[in-house]
């Protein structure tokens, strides 16, 4: 403010003196003094105005002293004071102008300061040869060194702070970055302050010369990634432990296909893997055209169950199939097409369901037609296996047994013949022994019977004597009776070995020695023993072939019960001083009308059955001092149930 007075003070004595003095001389270059006055701080805009003014002033105080007296030296001394002041006004607008530049300058480089010290990376500069020249503070922040430290060593102290292992080659790893002359990338572990070293991401470019292209120096910053590199390295760590766990996984899987391939090629079992995907359409269309009983669809359409059959695609086989089928290779095999066995049955149907429904493994005895037209019986197993994108894969192993069954079917040809041969003569040295052992009583008994008719005979009867002849009588069928019932005990009793025996143990042998038939019949039989169960006194294989008869006849009870619901119970429990063995099927169960009649001898309800079997159970059981029945259950089918007496009566 006070600059401002004083220069109008100064402004107003010029115009004063050079206007009023008539003093012929420059008078009005003194307005320089003005605009000295004015300028500092001052706006340019201000200066200007102020020089216009001074030259107006000029101008105005020329004009009022010399209007009609005006000549070439007055008007020179006008021009030089307006020159001057023009002059003048120009110096100082251009120091004004510098001043503000430097003004500018300064508080750029401020701020730059405070953004290159504010940043959270290193800021640096180097010299066109890598020397380095400025780092910024964080450098003293993060290093905990000054950052005279670190451009010490003529620019190349920093390299001091990387880590060990890595300062062998950082002096000339950063010689070739530099000598490339191209923006470039590295990352370094730096020394903290606290002793740590941290991972940095180092970068820079050159910053060229605008004419030459020459490099003036080099601008980098230097930013802390060692959360993002630790991860990265977690990460890549875990990546390869995954692929070497990935590779080893790997070896192992093809380890176990070339032992599974080894084991299916070489086994001599015929093995063949099926795909029943289209198999699997054709059975859900039966069982829609069923309204849900595909297999009653199928039963009914033939056709459509060959079509079902036909289906079916052989995937793979091994040799021992390729041999099975008579094939002349693995192609010949894999290109044939249609079903594998011959029988068209309704439980064929329900095994075909439990297949492709994954219900169950399928075991049983079959005849295909082989390639070249021959029938042969094997035995096969399927089981459901794993294959991609939902489709129906099976694994079917198959063995020949044509020739075991008909050596078999011999065999048991042989055995029923001689058991013929052995009934025959046993038949014959019984039959003997009875006619000589009865003979005698028979004969008596005509005699006496004849002797009896004869005193009734006679006028008037002798009653008293043929009393006593038909007592005679009486007597001597008694004694035929006797021979009669002492040969049956000698067929019951004669070749037995009574010992103690564990019912449980022996129910276990009877199923054991029938596996084959139940499975043959795809049917399941569970055993219940009670704990502790006394022992009973019983010939242990009469005991067994009861056990047998009763679980083969429940089998064969439940020939129309459905694969899923063939059960056989063998129970085996305590009853006061007894074992109780109940077995029961799943079955249509026993006729009423026919049920009493059942141990009957020569009665049966079987088609070729002899009505042997169940009156012979019973007699057995009978002679060890038990008791057999049978029941109808509430809900199905049939419980056969016998006791036996403990060993001497035991209680325990």
């Amino acid at each position: 403010m006070a600059l401002t007075l004083a220069a109008v003070s100064v402004a107003l004595i010029v115009f004063a003196f050079d206007t009023f003095s008539g003093y012929e001389s420059a008078i009005a270059v003194l307005y320089a003094v003005v605009l000295v006055l004015v300028a500092p701080g001052r706006d340019q805009r201000v200066l200007v105005a102020a020089a216009l003014v001074c030259g107006a002033l000029t101008v105005m105080s020329f004009v009022a002293t010399h209007w009609g007296a005006m000549d070439a030296s007055n008007i020179g001394r006008v021009l030089v004071a307006l020159v001057a002041i023009a002059l003048t006004a120009a110096l100082l607008f251009s120091r004004l102008s510098l001043h503000q530049a430097r003004t500018a300058l300064g508080e750029s480089e401020a701020n730059l300061r405070i953004m290159a010290d504010t940043v959270p990376q290193i800021l640096w500069q180097a010299l066109p040869d890598g020397r380095i020249v400025y780092l910024s503070r964080r450098w003293t922040e993060m290093t905990g060194a000054t950052i005279a430290d670190g451009l010490a060593g003529d620019g190349l102290a920093f390299l001091g702070w990387f880590h060990p292992d890595e300062q062998p080659t950082a002096l000339q790893e950063w010689t070739e970055f530099i000598r490339d002359g191209v923006p470039f990338e590295f990352y370094r572990r730096l020394r903290m302050a606290d002793g740590s070293h941290r991972w940095l991401q180092i970068s820079a470019s050159p910053v060229r010369a605008a004419g030459s292209g020459e490099i003036e120096k080099w601008a980098g910053v230097a930013t802390d990634i060692d959360d993002e590199m630790r991860a990265q390295l977690t990460v890549r760590a875990t990546n390869q432990t995954l692929e070497a766990r990935v590779a080893e996984r790997t070896a192992e899987l093809a380890r176990s296909e070339r032992r599974y391939r080894s084991a299916f090629e070489q086994t001599h079992v015929a093995m063949l893997e099926l795909d029943l995907t289209a198999v699997a359409q054709e059975l859900d269309a039966a069982r829609l055209r069923g309204n849900g009983d595909g297999a009653a669809d199928l039963a009914a359409h033939p056709e459509a169950f060959e079509r079902c059959l036909n289906a079916l695609r052989v995937l793979d086989a091994n040799r021992a199939a390729v041999d099975l089928f008579g094939a002349t290779d693995r192609e010949a095999l894999l290109a044939r097409r249609g079903p594998l066995i011959r029988s068209r049955t309704a439980e064929d149907i329900d095994r075909y369901y439990a297949l492709v429904e994954r219900r169950e493994t399928i075991e049983a005895e079959a005849e295909i037609v082989v390639l070249d037209g021959r029938v042969v019986k094997v035995l096969f197993g399927v089981s459901p296996i794993e294959a991609p994108d939902g489709r129906c894969h099976v694994l079917v192993g198959m063995i020949d047994v044509t020739e075991r069954d008909r050596a078999q079917e011999l065999l048991l040809a042989a055995q029923e013949e001689l058991g013929r041969a052995n009934r025959a003569a046993t038949l014959g040295a019984l039959s003997a022994s009875i006619a000589h052992e009865l003979n005698q009583p028979i004969g008596a008994v005509m005699m006496d019977a004849q002797t009896a008719a004869r005193w009734l005979e006679r006028d008037p009867p002798d009653l008293a004597s043929a009393k006593r002849a038909l007592a005679r009588v009486a007597g001597n069928a008694e004694r035929a009776s006797g021979i009669l019932r002492r040969t049956r005990e000698q067929l019951v009793k004669g070749r037995r070995s009574v010992e103690p025996l564990d019912a449980g143990e022996v129910a276990a042998s009877a199923i054991a020695l029938i596996e084959r038939e139940l499975r043959l019949n795809r049917t399941r039989a569970e055993l219940r023993v009670a704990e502790d169960l006394a022992p009973v006194e019983a010939d242990r294989i009469e005991l067994q072939q009861v056990i047998i008869n009763l679980v083969m006849n429940a089998v064969q009870a439940m020939r129309d019960t459905p694969p899923a619901e063939r059960e056989v119970i063998v129970d085996v429990s305590r009853a006061e001083a007894e074992v109780a063995v109940a077995i029961t099927d799943r079955g249509s169960g026993i006729d009423p009308a026919h049920i009493d009649r059942l141990f009957e001898a020569f009665y049966t309800t079987k088609p070729g059955g002899m009505g042997m079997g169940l009156q012979i159970c019973r007699a057995t059981i009978e002679s060890f001092g038990g008791t057999l029945d049978v029941r109808n259950n509430e809900a199905k089918g049939a419980t056969f149930a016998f006791t036996l007496p403990l060993l001497n009566g035991d209680e325990r």
